[in-house]
């Protein structure tokens, strides 16, 4: 597997580990998130595998041009105006969380236009890089703040103050049926192969994932997805959790380096995490944006030779990113994020992988050799 299609996989599971998505898991453990969890792996391995295999049919394409040489326009262009929604949404929404947390924890004294303004600046000089520029600015961003990650979780799980049995309690709760919400978060976490849609068009020798490949990336997804739910009851216990927005937060704060620059480990790791939520967003809105970009071509918005198209989507983007950050509350932002994972992922993958397979079925009868 490619270090690159890896990347891709590892910058989503960890974004997630800070924002709603321990809130959610952690909010349905009476009604069966352990097995959601459990099952969420297979199924998510599952479709990591199918969507790679699909994409290594169409080797350095990307989802608008396989589906403007194998499938209908009618079909095409609501499947990539769906999915270009779906892109900016989740990139959406990462921005308001982080916003949040940097107003709360970082800079309360701070304007919240400043710091929506400053993210929306960093990322829109991302996501106008070349998809081949990101993927490398994704390595150079992974190589330097993972091993911290690293660093604080097994320093969290070595810390005298974990209670184990808050975490065996935890475990004991596998006999639930799976809950929904918890399932769907858990999925999303572990789908960030999805991003092929734009970003297959820099893997020109895409291969289907070898075993060895699938059983890292699962022993990786199984670490990352348990230590999201289990680490933060692991130091509060599920009664002082209910009430926590943002569970690895407090998690992170109970951690201290006795003999470090500084003890307070939490700023380290929002640090760090500010690093990836940037990736983050600029490879959703780049998704996004290319998407709109094959659909949409404004021959009217020009400025001497040069097309205005993306220059204005980018416009609508700050646009409604500042809305929503100035306007929506917390509970708001909870909802909209438990809207996302319930409905729009299924339906999102419902499309992808559809679609994949209706122009792998119309190219393999337009093209024999695709067949073997």
């Amino acid at each position: 597997m490619s270090r690159f299609l890896f990347y891709l996989i590892l910058v989503n599971m960890l974004t997630n580990m800070v924002s709603l998505t321990p809130r959610i898991l952690i909010a349905g453990n009476n009604s069966g998130t352990v097995l959601a969890l459990v099952l969420a792996l297979p199924v998510g391995m599952i479709l990591t595998y199918m969507i790679i295999s699909l994409f290594s049919r169409f080797p350095g394409q990307d989802l608008p041009e396989i589906l403007k040489l194998h499938v209908p326009k009618w079909i095409a262009t609501p499947v990539l105006l769906f999915l270009a929604l779906c892109w900016y949404l989740a990139g959406l929404s990462t921005l308001v969380i982080y916003t949040f947390i940097i107003f709360r924890f970082l800079t309360p004294e701070m304007s919240i236009y400043t710091i929506v303004l400053t993210f929306v600046f960093v990322v829109t000089y991302g996501i106008l890089m070349t998809t081949r520029n990101i993927l490398y600015m994704s390595e150079i961003v992974i190589l330097i703040v993972v091993p911290f990650i690293v660093f604080i979780q097994i320093k969290g799980y070595l810390s005298p103050s974990l209670k184990w049995d808050y975490v065996r309690i935890a475990v004991m709760h596998i006999n639930h049926l799976p809950d929904y919400a918890a399932f769907s978060t858990s999925l999303y976490i572990v789908i960030g192969v999805a991003n092929l849609i734009i970003f297959n068009r820099y893997f020109t020798k895409l291969k289907k994932p070898s075993r060895k490949g699938m059983v890292l990336l699962t022993v990786v997804c199984t670490f990352i997805l348990f230590t999201t739910y289990f680490l933060p009851i692991g130091f509060g216990g599920f009664d002082s959790l209910n009430n926590v927005l943002y569970p690895w937060i407090m998690t992170s704060d109970s951690i201290r380096m006795k003999f470090g620059v500084i003890e307070r480990i939490v700023f380290i790791f929002i640090g760090a995490y500010l690093a990836l939520s940037v990736i983050s967003m600029t490879i959703h809105w780049h998704v996004s944006i290319q998407l709109l970009s094959s659909i949409f071509h404004f021959k009217r918005l020009k400025w001497k030779s040069y097309n205005l198209t993306i220059p204005f989507f980018i416009v609508c983007f700050w646009i409604v990113a500042m809305f929503s950050a100035t306007r929506m509350t917390v509970d708001n932002l909870y909802k909209s994020v438990e809207i996302f994972d319930k409905y729009f992922l299924p339906i999102l993958l419902f499309l992808l992988i559809g679609s994949l397979l209706l122009a792998k079925k119309r190219g393999a009868s337009n093209c024999p050799e695709l067949k073997k």
